[in-house]
């Protein structure tokens, strides 16, 4: 149960990530950007991170234990983004449901009984590789 919300909140971390990249790179081409050139290469830049979390997320879907620690690296960011929102930004309430889905998916992602589901989904595909 745990994996699943967990690959949840990283799989709709990933789509939001995405979506920002891809908004954010359109809006600098067809737009009128105060900067077009740095804000093609910041898209391109957050495209380029959002590709690294969509393959989490597949590994995570499929059940990959290294998956695991690149899903926690991109949680810490989500609660530094979540802490700007909140105490920079004045965008509190936003500020608070990022550190809120931060902190949900870390916790999750650092229990022994996720790390035991991995390496049990681990053990199966080794298992099947070797025809037992």
């Amino acid at each position: 149960m745990s994996f699943r919300v967990a690959t949840g909140i990283v799989a709709v971390e990933t789509a939001i990530g995405l979506g920002f990249a891809l908004y954010i790179l359109l809006a600098s081409v067809f737009g009128e950007p105060v900067d077009q050139d740095k804000g093609i290469s910041e898209g391109l830049y957050l495209l380029l991170l959002g590709l690294g979390m969509l393959a989490t997320t597949i590994g995570m879907c499929r059940g990959r234990r290294w998956s695991r620690s690149p899903a926690i690296t991109m949680n810490l960011v989500v609660l530094g983004i979540g802490y700007w929102m909140v105490s920079g930004s004045g965008r509190v309430a936003y500020g608070v449901l990022i550190l809120a889905a931060g902190l949900v998916a870390i916790g999750i992602l650092v229990r022994p009984s996720l790390y035991q589901a991995l390496e049990r989904l681990h053990e199966e595909r080794v298992d099947q590789a070797r025809g037992d």
